[in-house]
């Protein structure tokens, strides 16, 4: 959780610049924004009040998030704010990503009951095929 998808950067930067390198310049943005979100320095987050819940939000006010949407597009943008509020979520005081077991097949993080009944299912003996 909190990692920036690469994914996105690869497809901005191939459409972007197609006769460089973009394998290469997109690896150097990719590490760059995850750097950006690692930063504790760095808080682009808003508290709002709704329903009367507090919720913490991307601030889409903030400079450098507006550039990246301006120069890479909205879906370089949401991977971005994606990780950010991934490790606000898990980890908001040291800001590093924090692994997560994931349920691939529905795409979310997988309960505790999941992850016992699998462990519970690799601990089952194998039988032996009989000839």
């Amino acid at each position: 959780m909190g990692e920036v998808d690469r994914t996105p950067f690869l497809q901005a930067c191939s459409l972007k610049f197609p006769d460089g390198d973009w394998d290469e310049i997109s690896a150097k943005l990719c590490s760059t924004w995850e750097e950006n979100v690692k930063d504790p320095h760095w808080h682009p987050f808003r508290t709002i009040d709704y329903k009367g819940n507090l919720q913490v939000i991307v601030n889409d006010d903030d400079e450098k998030l507006k550039d990246l949407r301006n120069e890479y597009g909205e879906v370089v943008y949401e991977a971005v704010t994606n990780a950010l509020l991934e490790l606000n979520e898990y980890n908001p005081s040291g800001r590093y990503a924090v692994p997560e077991v994931w349920n691939v097949k529905e795409e979310r993080k997988a309960t505790m009951k999941e992850i016992i009944q699998y462990m519970m299912k690799q601990l089952k003996p194998r039988k032996r095929k009989s000839r």
